[in-house]
């Protein structure tokens, strides 16, 4: 046996190696972009709300009408309004203060798109709201959970 036949790693299979390290990052970085981002949120509640079946007219403002086709939905926390620029009226429950929230990239936070996602989603699912505040539910007067 050679001493120059050694099972050493050549050039090419470092760089074969390398190339597939490369790819495997792009492929999970490209996954948490995807999970994570502004666009992908929007894109999740475009869907969502898509599917949503819809049973009160609101006008841009949140206002209840009568003269329009079903599109808009009380959540407790957000009027979530659906048509060409998705909107949503925050209440101040959440501890934010109220707002008009337009559903375009770059005029609202993502925390905001994934929070009108998960509720309209659970109003969905379960016919009902989430309770607006974190002790919506009382006993005797007091706080169920001060105790």
């Amino acid at each position: 046996m050679k001493q120059g036949d050694e099972a050493a790693p050549t050039v090419v299979l470092g760089l074969l190696r390398l190339g597939a390290l490369f790819g495997v990052i792009a492929v999970v970085a490209y996954s948490f972009w995807d999970l994570y981002s502004e666009s992908a949120a929007l894109n999740r509640l475009a869907a969502t709300a898509k599917g949503y079946h819809y049973t009160e007219s609101c006008d841009a403002e949140g206002n209840l009408v009568s003269s329009l086709p079903a599109n808009c939905v009380d959540l407790n926390h957000y009027v979530f309004i659906d048509g060409p620029v998705m909107k949503a009226i925050r209440r101040n429950c959440a501890g934010k203060s109220a707002a008009t929230l337009t559903f375009e990239k770059g005029k609202v936070a993502r925390t905001e798109i994934n929070n009108v996602e998960k509720m309209l989603q659970f109003r969905a699912r379960n016919g009902t709201n989430s309770p607006c505040g974190p002790y919506r539910q009382k006993t005797g007067g007091t706080n169920s959970k001060a105790r």
